[in-house]
């Protein structure tokens, strides 16, 4: 038995405060020696259990427990606290129903920079400087750690969350140089272009579920982690009854009660004069605080940056759960409300328009009577079960129902000048969504080859109603607009117009069977990933009085394959293969051909990377290639509208480099570098060949920095640099149209103190800190705004 004495003074002080860990990666002996003469603790341990195992290294400022908790990752060992000591013991494989790669559960809470407890016990530990996590869930293979997995991913924390004011996923995923924004900020939908591909809001997983999240898109204030996997993920995930993005995917983890009661409230502010307040409670009760609840509300309303605009917006959600040594129980429940009034900045563009010069981004060229206004509840639960040492059986169910009404001017730039017109709608929506899981996890050797094994069975279902209603009695000059002078009109008369959106009028579905194998050797210096996932992807489209007007299904076998290759400590070198099944959509009022409805279709990549990590700072290299079938725009010989078709193959080619952690003392970086060849290939008669796909930038690059004032405890300073290049709008003309490139700059301040014996922390943010104009996406032939300069502040308050 090995036993570091402690003074019992510095324990409880150690829990709570951050300290200053300087341990090498060593034999995990020596290492928990060295651990408890920096943090004051009393560590005890069987000398057969660490005999032979390899600590992580820690060197940077993190409460003991959690440093504890990064030391211990990967080792197949945890700690549990028995009286004021803390005890190391083996973790049972599988006991959490997920399969990680040479890791196990780590059982220590993780604590934010207030220094109260937060979060999910069964969470990977956050690296250094607390931004990102070690590792994240992979789909049906459970945590497994960023070294272990051979694709790029990032798993953002609530710390980065929180200390970045961040009020939606565009702000969180502004640290990802190969994601862009290319919806509006304060817009009703959240759209991102990942790896040169769209991503919606109702795609992104839910606590691994699909088909959980609004419609478009959930709010982020009862999210832990926000876990981005690049690149398609069929065999990882399934496939998205919307039709799952092929530049990646985006999972959120929910929050969930931490062994000490958290008692938080923050208040907030949003230029122009958004005021809001969030509130976030938990508790654990019972024995061996076995039962656990979770509540976070939040409301916050008033002006945008943009004129004539005001966004309220409303979220109630409670995390339940309930832990044994062989049974794990979680329900989520939640409720989000949204109205937004007043325009947002987004407009098509006439296919033979010159691009203009980008307008005052605080001007509204929307009408002030548009609005979206929407509601959205969910309901996810999921059972796992021990059934036998190292193996879980698990079922998961989600259920999610959105109902929105808005009014939308679909309109257009017709002229260099900045002119529009368009048509206002009134457009009442709805739509419902089911998943159901099954799977069974567990872990076995053969001789000298560790297996960690996935089966799982999965479907969702999604029905979706939409009805378009052009307003009569207003005609074409009710929105005829102009970006940069806008004119308003009176708004149209409503009254008679239904709010019912009628018959749900599409369903898709999706059902499949998957079974993963993760074969661990050479001393965890060989993992081999194998998998394949049967898919079976079905679309329906009804009259809105009931009759079936078009159908398809399709089957396919996705397979995937992935190797890690770590020929040094701290080095993996990877290589994988991944494709994914995608329903084909239809083609929306816009398009000449409404209503069409296109065949599933199949998406691959290949990628190769390697991985640094420096103890408390790593560094990410990778190459991929995405093959996908383009849709694109048939523009009118006539001057009507557009037809939607798909015309060959959009071969998105790249390399990124992603760096994070923390150099060096008080400095923490976070961003990388992105280039991207989005070319055209397989089109009919080679028209199109070699031509750069539109919306796809060439090259991106993110920078961020958090320094420490070393001369004023509690104080930190952040900044950011966003850079995008040109980005095309046209395909199946000459490519002449583009937006330029544009470079943003953000920074921020924050500041952790007491008061009365309270942990609180204000803090500040700034985003387009020079107040810069500019076009921020071309996608799908859309212009999008970038948003002008926007100040967030907070002040969170532990009572």
């Amino acid at each position: 038995m090995i036993a570091l004495a402690a003074p019992v003074q510095a324990q409880e002080a150690s829990q709570s405060a951050g300290t200053r860990f300087d341990i090498p990666a060593q034999p995990l002996a020596s290492a928990i020696n060295m651990f408890g003469r920096q943090s004051g603790l009393q560590v005890t341990a069987d000398a057969t259990l660490v005999n032979g195992v390899r600590s992580q290294a820690i060197q940077s400022e993190m409460p003991a427990l959690t440093a504890l908790s990064h030391m211990l990752y990967g080792t197949g060992i945890t700690w549990r606290m028995a009286g004021n000591a803390v005890v190391l013991i083996a973790a049972p494989r599988g006991a959490d129903g997920a399969v990680q790669l040479g890791s196990v559960r780590v059982e220590a809470a993780s604590m934010d920079g207030a220094g109260t407890y937060a979060g999910s016990p069964d969470l990977p530990p956050a690296y250094a400087g607390g931004q990102v996590a070690t590792g994240g869930q992979l789909a049906l293979l459970g945590n497994v750690s960023v070294m272990d997995t051979p694709f790029n991913v990032t798993n953002y924390t609530s710390q980065l969350i929180e200390n970045q004011n961040s009020r939606s996923l565009l702000d969180v995923l502004d640290n990802d140089p190969s994601i862009r924004a290319s919806g509006a900020r304060d817009g009703e939908t959240t759209t991102v272009i990942m790896r040169g591909f769209e991503l919606t809001g109702r795609e992104v997983l839910v606590n691994g579920m699909f088909g959980a999240s609004d419609t478009r898109g959930t709010m982020i204030e009862a999210v832990e982690r926000v876990e981005v996997h690049k690149g398609p993920s069929a065999m990882l995930n399934g496939v998205s009854p919307w039709g799952s993005s092929y530049g990646g995917s985006i999972n959120y983890v929910l929050k969930r009660a931490g062994d000490a009661p958290l008692n938080r409230v923050t208040a907030t502010y949003a230029s122009e004069s958004q005021f809001g307040a969030n509130l976030d409670v938990s508790r654990r009760f019972g024995v061996n605080k076995g039962f656990g609840v979770r509540v976070n509300a939040v409301y916050r309303d008033g002006a945008t940056d943009v004129d004539y605009t005001n966004n309220r917006s409303a979220m109630l959600a409670a995390g339940l759960d309930y832990r044994s040594d062989d049974l794990r129980v979680t329900i989520d429940l939640g409720h989000q409300d949204r109205l937004l009034k007043g325009g947002w900045s987004s407009t098509r563009i006439g296919s033979r328009v010159a691009v203009p010069k980008a307008p005052d981004a605080r001007t509204n060229s929307k009408q002030k009577w548009e609005f979206w206004d929407g509601q959205n509840d969910y309901a996810i639960g999921r059972i796992e079960y021990d059934f036998a040492p190292g193996w879980t059986a698990a079922a998961a169910y989600s259920r999610n129902q959105s109902d929105e009404l808005y009014i939308q001017v679909i309109d257009s730039i017709t002229n260099v000048d900045g002119t529009k017109s368009g048509f206002p709608y009134w457009i009442p929506a709805r739509s419902r969504n089911e998943s159901y899981e099954g799977s069974i996890k567990g872990k076995f050797d053969t001789g000298p080859v560790s297996h960690s094994l996935s089966v799982i069975a999965s479907a969702n279902n999604a029905k979706r109603g939409q009805l378009n209603y052009y307003i009569a009695n207003c005609t074409t000059g009710c929105a005829a607009s102009n970006i940069y002078t806008p004119i308003y009109y009176p708004a149209p008369d409503t009254s008679a117009l239904s709010k019912d959106a009628g018959r749900l009028t599409s369903q898709y579905d999706y059902e499949g069977q998957a079974v993963a194998d993760i074969m661990s050797m050479a001393d965890d210096r060989v993992v081999l990933m194998v998998g394949a996932r049967r898919q079976k992807v079905g679309q329906k489209t009804f009259s809105t009085a009931g009759d079936l007007t078009r159908r398809y299904n399709r089957n396919r076998v996705s397979p995937s394959v992935g190797l890690v290759v770590k020929p040094v400590e701290n080095l993996s070198v990877y290589a994988s293969y991944i494709e994914s099944l995608n329903p084909g959509g239809i083609a929306s009022s816009y398009y000449a051909n409404a209503g069409d409805i296109f065949m599933p279709f199949v998406t691959d990549q290949y990628e190769a990377g390697v991985k640094y990590d420096l103890g408390t700072f790593t560094v990410t290299a990778d190459v991929f290639q995405i093959a996908v079938p383009s849709a694109v725009e048939v523009a009118s010989t006539t001057g009507g509208s557009p037809t939607l078709e798909y015309d060959g193959l959009q071969r998105n080619r790249g390399i990124e480099l992603n760096l994070f952690g923390q150099p060096f003392d008080h400095l923490r970086l976070l961003g990388g570098v992105m280039y991207l060849d989005a070319e055209m290939t397989k089109t009919e008669g080679g028209l199109n060949d070699g031509r750069r796909a539109r919306g796809s930038p060439e090259f991106n690059a993110n920078l961020g920095a958090e320094w420490d004032v070393a001369m004023v405890p509690g104080l930190t300073v952040t900044g950011r640099v966003v850079y995008t290049s040109r980005e095309y709008i046209d395909l199946t003309t000459t490519n002449a149209r583009s937006i330029p490139a544009w470079t943003r700059v953000d920074a921020g301040i924050r500041y952790a103190f007491e008061a009365a014996g309270r942990p609180m922390q204000v803090r500040l943010t700034a985003d387009n800190l020079f107040d810069r104009n500019y076009w921020a996406a071309a996608s799908r032939g859309v212009l999008t705004m970038g948003a002008p300069r926007s100040i967030r502040a907070s002040l969170a308050i532990d009572f």
